[in-house]
């Protein structure tokens, strides 16, 4: 039987109640990072690491505020001494989604649609030369949803690697033992997820704000 792929997806907007709750599960280095944070962006921030601690909470059966988490070398979180479940973490705009898998690393990616400045540049740059050359070959009225279809599969793929945007900046296609399956969370919205092999399948589950 395929293993399950669990995706959640929350709004990131949510009540002054709400997020003092989630507030209260975050340790003293995740409230010291949101202090150096612009207000939106640290408001944002506590919400996610709180929702993220509440589900591992919930896998794991360990309290939220005693989740101790160690990083990668591309800034990717891991639990401490929790090898079965593994999950990573991605927002746009006001809207987050929490991926986890019981048995093999897994990324995720999503973004708002919306137009994409200096599209061709950012390609060129990021992409693989067959992904821009399907750009190029792509009608300009659709060539931004292409090109966020292709990122987030992109970065979808790299995290799962536990690698950041960066390190995918030689051209190359990242993770070719990595499957991925893309998907909307919600309507304005494009998301992908990435997974080692390919025995699994995608489960999504919204969140209620």
């Amino acid at each position: 039987m395929a293993e399950e792929v669990q995706v959640w997806v929350a709004s990131l907007d949510v009540t002054d109640e709400r997020y003092d709750t989630l507030a209260r599960v975050l340790p003293s280095e995740e409230k010291n990072r949101a202090a150096s944070l612009t207000p939106i962006a640290a408001r944002r921030f506590v919400v996610a690491r709180g929702i993220l601690r509440t589900l591992l909470s919930g896998f794991t059966g360990t309290s939220a505020e005693k989740l101790r988490f160690k990083y990668g070398n591309s800034g990717k979180p891991f639990l401490v001494d929790r090898d079965h479940i593994h999950f990573n973490i991605t927002h746009s705009a006001d809207l987050g989604l929490f991926a986890f898998a019981p048995d093999r690393s897994v990324g995720v990616d999503v973004e708002n649609e919306r137009p994409v400045r200096r599209l061709l540049d950012v390609a060129q740059r990021f992409m693989s030369d067959d992904e821009l050359r399907s750009l190029v070959n792509t009608a300009p009225d659709e060539r931004d949803a292409a090109f966020l279809r292709s990122w987030v599969v992109r970065e979808a793929r790299l995290k799962a690697e536990g690698k950041g945007v960066w390190s995918g900046s030689d051209h190359t296609n990242p993770g070719a033992s990595l499957t991925h399956k893309l998907f909307t969370p919600r309507p304005g919205y494009i998301a992908a997820v990435a997974a080692e092999n390919s025995d699994w399948r995608l489960y999504t589950c919204a969140m209620k704000d």
